[in-house]
């Protein structure tokens, strides 16, 4: 029997968040009211493992998310564009859904990384 020696992880997302820096203070400092709790949202973006909010590099981050480019690339480059930081971001929970956290104007739901 071959066993694959490539792992997936079923709990990884790529989500764009509007002004990370500024977005993340407010959280911590209860200004942003969102729809579930804000420790929720913290520990979401607490567990990036990579995040690019430049055009330059975005080209690396399609590459070590394993995406098309060309499937990809125009959406994620207007996101940066308009001021987005796109985050790859680990979450287990079942409820509430990651696309249901991540649907209003500050964070996205992009896709399974």
């Amino acid at each position: 029997m071959v066993f694959s020696k490539k792992k997936t992880v079923e709990s990884r997302y790529i989500i764009a968040v509007k002004n990370l820096d500024n977005t993340v203070l407010k959280l911590k400092e209860g200004k942003i009211s969102l729809s579930a709790d804000r420790a929720v949202y913290l520990k979401l973006l607490e567990s990036q493992s990579s995040k690019v909010d430049n055009l330059k590099e975005l080209g690396k981050f399609i590459k070590n998310n394993k995406k098309t480019p060309k499937e990809v690339k125009h959406y994620w480059e207007s996101l940066i564009t308009d001021g987005y930081t796109l985050v790859n971001v680990e979450y287990n929970e079942k409820s509430p859904s990651i696309e249901h956290l991540c649907s209003n104007g500050i964070i996205k739901f992009i896709c399974p990384a």
